[in-house]
């Protein structure tokens, strides 16, 4: 490109930067072309000295209003070593002096015009101008000479060898760039140009080794698919910064630490740092160390978020990666768990432990996330059209035709352990679906139905029991019932877990328990997943017969423009009815035992579903409290205690406004049709 211009007797040269060049994205990280495009015929000056004869200079300027990295840039005759005293195009600006400088918008005003003119995007970031979310296109000035922010940065004390000697000597002869960006917090930013080292930076990077790689690319992905996805658009973590803490850490560590089997050493070490610089407040740039990274990326408010999730990382001795979405790290990380005895890790127990406990959690909470994503695709069928889609999915395994509709083919890829475990559970809705039709029709429960109860008893310790248990309820078969609930209770130590595959779990708040993760090296995966994990109990609409009277209310819980404030996770499940396996427990017990006309016993599940509400808001294993409040609230309704049940639900109302049954229940409860 740059030799084509020069053949056309243009002065554009151009860079390209960034992963692309550095071999530092993978595949499918989404990656985009980075390429700056510098006009050769401008002459950036540092003083007077440096003027040119026929260029056309610019002088830059350190104003009193720029901050560290920023200058302006005084317009400069190309006669004589004067300063223009009048605009010769639109973007010279003259301030309140008369002093005339180089405004930074023209890059963007010619890439906006190039847009309207061809009817294309137009793609603003910081300093880039776009066409195409492929490229990130900079129109920027070559400075020769460094500024004089960056000469700390080649006599501060090092006490690692490197940078070399060698590397800073050529460091030192590459320039910089001045890019059109002013500071965020600038008033007069349309005036302010950024200093940028960016041939520096990738002459550091060039110099690294495979292991700090790989050390940044899992950087990268941490931010990409755990870090900026928890912060949720309050504030952003960038490459860049993942760029910067590995300088430092490339400079601080001995190279005796840069070894492959302390990868996630290097990691830990990186993330510390960012860690360190969220409590002072100051992100500091690798080579200005004045200049604070942190600026218009994140506040105080957004930086003690950020510090919390990556406490959460670090506690947990990056178990997190679990959640890496990005080329399947997370489903490959999670299905070479499962697939390899916990046992093995014995000798390493007291460094895995954390680990393989929370992987063992999360593998159970993305096991429910693909079911539920599964039960959304044939959310509108008709009852009898649900139980077939169920019926051939389960005769379909390993869901060749989910892929057609699947744009993540995670569903395809996993191992026989969780192949299995998934259809089992899909049996445990087409059992509840084909059931709720028998009852809503009076027609006798066949065996057909009770084979598939029984073929997926075994998917965790409470849900699909409590499923059967509620079908036996509404059936009228007490005893049966009261028979499965007893079971229930005895399995549910307190060595079990909650999961929620609802995306209301949230991964860095929800520790699994001490008396879980001691397990870990006792019980080999797939008994953890059967007797130590209870899912949330879900009721689709098609299943509603099977359900107490009061889910229903569930299915129904959006008046008037509610629907309008869902969110696009909770769009589906929502008509259903959701409640955590612990509280539904004592809710049946309840319901059971007072139809038994057993007083003692229904008296005691009523205190415990009342205990079960403040441990499981306690331990954070509580992650549908407004639907558990409304059991209990309906509990205290029978009990004759109106008045209680409805401060309950008014409760409910207050820390959930829309989408929330708990407006019917206050309706009903005060006669308001």
């Amino acid at each position: 490109m740059t030799m084509k211009d020069q053949i056309r007797g243009e002065s554009i040269v151009y860079y390209h930067f960034g992963s692309m060049t550095e071999g530092t994205t993978t595949p499918t990280m989404g990656s985009d072309i980075d390429t700056l495009d510098c006009d050769d015929n401008v002459n950036i000056m540092l003083g007077w000295p440096d003027w040119k004869r026929g260029k056309k200079n610019l002088l830059m300027v350190k104003h009193a209003t720029c901050s560290p990295q920023h200058y302006r840039l005084q317009a400069i005759r190309p006669d004589l070593p004067l300063p223009l005293t009048f605009p010769i195009d639109g973007f010279d600006v003259s301030d309140a002096d008369g002093i005339i400088y180089r405004s930074n918008r023209e890059a963007g005003t010619f890439m906006r015009q190039i847009a309207t003119d061809f009817n294309m995007p137009y793609i603003n970031a910081g300093p880039s101008h776009s066409i195409s979310d492929m490229y990130d296109i900079v129109r920027a000035y070559r400075c020769e000479i460094l500024p004089a922010e960056c000469e700390s940065w080649f006599t501060r004390p090092r006490h690692g060898n490197w940078p070399t000697h060698e590397m800073l000597q050529t460091a030192r002869e590459l320039g910089c760039f001045l890019v059109p960006d002013g500071h965020c917090n600038s008033e007069y930013s349309s005036l302010e140009w950024r200093v940028s080292p960016s041939l520096i930076e990738r002459h550091l990077m060039f110099s690294m080794h495979l292991i700090h790689m790989h050390c940044y690319v899992t950087l990268k992905l941490v931010k990409k698919d755990i870090i900026n996805p928890y912060l949720n658009g309050d504030g952003k973590l960038t490459s860049f910064h993942c760029k910067t803490a590995l300088f430092y850490a490339r400079e601080q560590l001995l190279s005796e630490m840069w070894t492959a089997d302390r990868l996630f050493d290097c990691i830990l070490y990186c993330l510390n740092l960012i860690r360190d610089w969220t409590i002072s407040g100051h992100f500091p740039h690798y080579i200005m160390d004045e200049v604070n990274l942190f600026d218009g990326k994140l506040n105080s408010e957004q930086r003690a978020r950020l510090r919390t999730v990556l406490d959460s990382i670090m506690d947990t001795h990056l178990a997190p990666l679990a959640f890496v979405k990005t080329d399947d790290l997370g489903v490959r990380l999670l299905n070479n768990v499962y697939t390899v005895s916990i046992r093995d890790m014995k000798p390493r127990r007291d460094m895995h432990q954390e680990i393989t406990g929370f992987l063992s959690v999360y593998g159970n909470v993305f096991n429910d996330i693909r079911i539920r994503q599964i039960m959304e695709r044939a959310a509108d069928n008709t009852p009898d059209e649900l139980c077939l889609y169920l019926h051939s999915l389960i005769n379909a395994m390993p869901f060749h035709q989910l892929h057609r509709h699947d744009s993540e083919h995670a569903l395809c890829t996993l191992d026989g352990m969780n192949r299995d475990y998934i259809s089992r559970y899909l049996q445990q809705h087409l059992a509840s679906t084909a059931a709720s039709i028998c009852l809503q029709n009076g027609i006798s429960i066949g065996n057909r139905i009770w084979s598939w109860y029984n073929a997926a008893i075994y998917t965790d310790v409470a849900s699909t029991r409590l499923k059967l248990a509620s079908m036996l309820y509404c059936k009228g078969d007490l005893n049966m019932a009261a028979d499965v609930l007893n079971n229930v209770e005895r399995s549910y130590e307190n060595t079990v877990i909650a999961i929620c595959g609802c995306y209301r779990m949230d991964p860095f708040v929800t520790k699994p328990r001490k008396e879980f993760t001691e397990l870990l090296y006792e019980c080999d995966t797939d008994i953890l997943m059967t007797n130590k994990v209870a899912y949330c109990v879900r009721f689709l609409r098609q299943e509603a017969f099977c359900a107490p009277p009061i889910l229903h209310y569930e299915m129904i819980r959006s008046l008037g423009d509610d629907i309008q404030h869902r969110n696009h996770i909770d769009y589906v499940w929502i008509n259903w009815a959701v409640v955590d396996s612990r509280p539904f427990l004592h809710y049946l017990q309840y319901l059971t035992f007072r139809g038994l006309g057993i007083r003692h016993r229904q008296l005691q599940a009523l205190s415990s579903l009342y205990v079960s509400l403040l441990d499981g808001l306690d331990e954070k294993q509580l992650f549908h409290p407004e639907t558990a409040t409304h059991l209990y609230a309906h509990c205290l309704e029978i009990e004759g205690r109106t008045n209680d049940a409805l401060g309950l639900y008014l409760a409910s109302q207050e820390s959930l406004p829309r989408n929330n049954a708990a407006n019917l229940h206050i309706r009903r409860l005060t006669n308001v049709l």
